[in-house]
């Protein structure tokens, strides 16, 4: 068996794609990754990776890292999900969508094993473990310098989690309350799950997060042995937040001394710079930049590198993420493009439209998953609406398939909430489109990252 085009290895993927009920299994699943990358020879141990984790941020988070590493003239691997539009994006080198050739080159490679995979008792593995897999094994096979790999969901049974080596970095974004059927109902057991990406002696760097998560985070590397390094709002400083940038200030002394091997001296000394100017907008997205930039003050002191702060602020100026914060002219209108898809994302989106659009009202297009909490993300967007129009979407090349919440059941709500002014509108195009069109409002389209996904196409 051999796969000749992009098109035949995203349809050898769908038929991977598991069911609901077997998507979450428990540990069967990182058993499954674990004999998997074993299989080809631990690809995911020959790289230094950077794994991020968390509730809010991690994508963001992700990429500005991807970015950071490659301005310092590294060769970088980038591994995130869901995609926004190409599902090459699961496996990016420094910061491109590898071309054709090369991702059938190495899915050929590891085709044989898939398939024998098939026959043991962990059985055959899934769209995203096959995803990751391709992703730690591209980039071992092209001898990367670095891998930043963000987790799909949780981080304990992740199948991103299957790195052993002690130089790992792990990057834990903010954590709050999200995917609670599947992690736990309470602040402890999310944190707990994400903190699972923690193995033995890695360097671990988070967000300041609630004292609970934080206790976690705390427990977790004192029982690895892994140093912990904090980083929070005394390390950033915003000067300014438009629809153009985010400029702040950074600051961080990395608490430990970082060795990788016993004697070995520090390099750079450095940790701050001042006003440098972030192409992403938000002000969330300048504490996710500290995460980031935190891990390169640290990383530069383990493998002995200058950081050139030139090319470190010329990267961060251009830097544009696909579905985050995004603010567009479409039709000549307004049109803001936002995946956020819990409380706590919506809450950092509404707040920022509130400071950066001041007194402005909004025309909001959304769609929510099935289990996400809508009703407390619509009473962020409605101080905020104008008008609200309810869409949907159901996805079929992605993890799983995600469908979203039923628009009848949305619109009993909104009505308990005395938001009158919505209506239904149907997915396609001509329908967005025409909203869009029509709107004297700036428009908002969010609710999800499956939604973006599922629109972005026509939107760019």
């Amino acid at each position: 068996m051999k796969i000749t085009n992009l098109k035949q290895f995203e349809d050898f993927l769908k038929t991977r794609i598991p069911t609901r009920e077997a998507l979450f299994v428990g540990n069967i699943g990182l058993m499954r990754a674990k004999y998997f990358m074993k299989l080809l020879g631990n690809p995911q141990n020959k790289l230094k990776v950077i794994h991020i984790a968390g509730t809010s941020g991690k994508g963001s988070t992700a990429h500005l890292m991807s970015h950071i590493l490659h301005s310092q003239g590294f060769s970088v691997g980038l591994s995130i999900s869901p995609h926004v539009f190409d599902i090459r994006e699961r496996m990016q080198i420094n910061n491109q969508l590898p071309n054709e050739k090369m991702v059938l080159k190495y899915f050929n490679q590891i085709l044989p094993t898939i398939l024998k995979m098939e026959k043991t008792k962990y059985g055959m593995p899934t769209f995203f473990e096959i995803n990751v897999a391709l992703a730690y094994y591209m980039f071992a096979q092209e001898k990367l310098d670095y891998a930043v790999m963000e987790t799909g969901l949780g981080g304990t049974l992740d199948a991103t989690n299957t790195v052993t080596s002690k130089n790992k970095i792990c990057v834990i974004t903010k954590i709050g309350l999200d995917h609670t059927e599947i992690l736990g109902n309470t602040l402890a057991k999310i944190a707990e799950q994400k903190t699972g990406i923690i193995q033995k002696q890695n360097t671990v760097i988070s967000h300041r997060s609630a004292v609970t998560a934080l206790k976690i985070i705390n427990s977790k590397c004192k029982k690895q042995n892994s140093k912990l390094h904090i980083v929070g709002s005394k390390n950033y400083s915003i000067i300014s937040s438009t629809p153009q940038e985010t400029v702040f200030d950074f600051n961080f002394q990395p608490k430990h001394e970082i060795t990788l091997f016993q004697n070995q001296t520090t390099a750079s000394k450095w940790h701050k710079a001042d006003g440098l100017k972030l192409g992403l907008i938000g002000l969330h997205q300048a504490e996710n930049c500290s995460l980031a930039l935190a891990c390169l003050a640290i990383l530069s002191q383990r493998d002995k590198f200058d950081v050139d702060e030139k090319s470190l602020r010329k990267a961060l100026e251009k830097i544009s993420i696909p579905g985050r914060l995004e603010i567009r002219k479409i039709k000549d209108k307004t049109v803001i493009i936002d995946g956020a898809h819990n409380p706590q994302k919506m809450t950092a989106l509404t707040s920022n439209l509130a400071k950066i659009f001041s007194q402005q009202k909004f025309t909001f297009v959304v769609a929510f998953k099935k289990g996400k909490d809508f009703k407390n993300m619509l009473k962020k967007i409605m101080p905020l609406a104008d008008k609200i129009f309810l869409t949907q979407f159901s996805t079929s090349g992605m993890d799983n398939h995600w469908n979203s919440i039923d628009n009848i059941e949305i619109s009993k709500f909104l009505k308990t909430q005395k938001f009158n002014n919505f209506r239904i509108i149907g997915h396609k195009k001509s329908d967005i489109l025409k909203e869009i069109k029509q709107s004297k409002k700036p428009v908002v389209i969010t609710g999800s990252l499956y939604l973006i996904a599922s629109e972005y196409s026509y939107l760019q």
